[in-house]
């Protein structure tokens, strides 16, 4: 029997390689040269299933952003560059311009959300298995890079040498903290969709219900958070209809549910208590503060973002590591190219939604703060994806489920 492989095939199979290089620890992290060969690879799938006509907007931006990014770089000579760095930004940058000029942004947002569903269902049951039974895992094996050692599979990442067990889900990705990320956004594109993205009302609701319980299984504080906000801003998603109703009333539960379950575990209150016992929250503190430290000793360009003494420029500082994604890049760029950056990404999200409601709008963009904020994602391929322009939805894609209105 002949196999027919659609251009539908390759956009899911491309959308999945995408997700897979924003975080996956066993791809993007560890294996970073295969990942930017799949990522490749993903362009010229796309190139060769849509020809695509890559705006000229979008064009302009990627080369004034790479530009913009690069000037930082050769402004530090005295620090270096790592070409590696050139080359993992060059093939997300490509990724996201050629899957622009392929599909819209409400069909990237269906099918990103198919494949964090799938992800979430997948870490929920590893979970249970080698975190709660401590029963081995298929793949399961331990790994060192040159900072650590790891005990993870290709799907599902269970602890580090310095922890050797999390006793939280982080899923396929680096940690519990960029597994919310991920997850939250995909709650939000899946409850902002008010055809159910073609699913049944029964299948809609478990879909909803597996994505807040695998979030409140990453035990994480700005997990909790983020889901907050994510309730919170589809409720505001727009007046009347009956499925606005149903949405609003589950955005309602969701929240007395996220009240008892914080009551009864204290995420976030343990969290901020343990701020002066040199706890999480103290460390992210001092990073955040660190970083902006150091990036107002070079208010213009930073420290250059491909920066090969990155490490030592933070050493000098007394600080390992910046977990604060946003306080890293005004580090590596300065106080201009981040302002910039943040407008950019606020006007994307405008442009996106543009038929939603203000409070909605602002929202995902608190939603988006928050995440970059608390993870090293400022640069990561889904929130590329919110700059520049999407390709219209044809009348095929449609029929597959809108979501309310939103434009490319």
């Amino acid at each position: 029997m002949k196999i027919r492989i659609t251009k539908n095939h390759v956009d899911a199979l491309c959308v999945l390689i995408g997700v897979l290089g924003m975080g996956s620890l066993y791809f993007q992290v560890l294996r970073m040269p295969l990942m930017a060969a799949m990522l490749i690879a993903s362009i010229l799938l796309l190139t060769r299933a849509h020809h695509p006509k890559i705006s000229v907007q979008n064009v302009r931006l990627t080369l004034l952003l790479t530009a913009a990014l690069l000037l930082t770089s050769f402004v530090n000579p005295q620090n270096g560059i790592h070409i590696n760095d050139i080359v993992i930004w060059l093939c997300n940058i490509g990724y996201v311009l050629v899957l622009q000029s392929c599909i819209g942004y409400r069909t990237y947002m269906r099918l990103y959300t198919k494949v964090m569903l799938a992800e979430a269902a997948i870490s929920l049951i590893s979970f249970v298995i080698g975190d709660l039974l401590s029963l081995p895992l298929p793949l399961l094996h331990y790994e060192v890079s040159s900072v650590n050692g790891f005990y993870l599979t290709p799907y599902f990442t269970l602890g580090w040498l310095n922890i050797p067990v999390f006793h939280r889900n982080a899923g396929m990705f680096n940690e519990p903290g960029s597994h919310q990320i991920f997850l939250n956004f995909a709650l939000l594109f899946l409850m902002s969709d008010e055809m159910r993205m073609g699913m049944s009302k029964k299948k809609y609701r478990w879909a909803i219900a597996l994505l807040i319980v695998t979030i409140l299984s990453t035990l994480s504080t700005t997990g909790f958070i983020c889901l907050g906000v994510v309730l919170l801003t589809v409720a505001f998603r727009k007046k009347g209809g009956k499925m606005a109703h149903s949405i609003k009333m589950a955005a309602f539960i969701g929240l007395i549910l996220l009240f008892v379950i914080e009551s009864a575990t204290g995420v976030v209150e343990n969290k901020i208590i343990g701020r002066n016992s040199g706890g999480s929250f103290y460390t992210r503190w001092n990073d955040t503060f660190s970083g902006f430290e150091i990036g107002l000793e070079s208010p213009i360009a930073g420290q250059g973002v491909f920066s090969e003494r990155k490490a030592e420029i933070l050493l000098e500082h007394r600080v390992q590591n910046i977990s604060n994604g946003f306080a890293a890049f005004v580090m590596d760029t300065g106080l201009i190219l981040p302002a910039v950056w943040l407008w950019l990404t606020y006007r994307g999200i405008r442009t996106k939604f543009a038929k939603a409601r203000l409070l909605y709008v602002l929202g995902v963009f608190l939603l988006y703060f928050l995440c970059i904020n608390t993870e090293g994602v400022f640069l990561n391929i889904l929130f590329l994806g919110l700059l520049g322009k999407w390709q219209p939805e044809g009348a095929a894609q449609e029929q597959t489920g809108e979501t309310g209105g939103e434009e490319s």
